[in-house]
């Protein structure tokens, strides 16, 4: 599945930036910091630890965060494109 996950990263990537490349399993675009998430499953589990994990490593890195899903099925995939803003109360 790591090569199917990976197939669906470069086709998510080429959706935001043609020039995107990876650096640490992590894509980078001239603006954005993306974690990319593949799966097979109906579903898949969001966390705020993930959230705030991806919107560390972007600001480290001076880039906006955004989070990617990949939900492949038999039929279609679903593709989300997810910008992360945190918003204190």
């Amino acid at each position: 599945m790591k090569n199917k996950g990976r197939q669906a990263e470069v086709k998510f990537i080429k959706t935001i930036n043609s020039g995107a490349f990876y650096q640490k399993g992590d894509a980078i675009s001239d603006t954005h910091c993306l974690e990319i998430k593949y799966t097979e499953k109906k579903s898949f589990r969001l966390s705020t630890e993930l959230l705030e994990k991806i919107r560390n490593e972007a600001f480290d890195q001076n880039k906006l965060p955004m989070f990617g899903v990949i939900i492949e099925q038999p039929n279609e995939r679903w593709l989300l494109k997810i910008d992360i803003i945190k918003e204190k109360k």
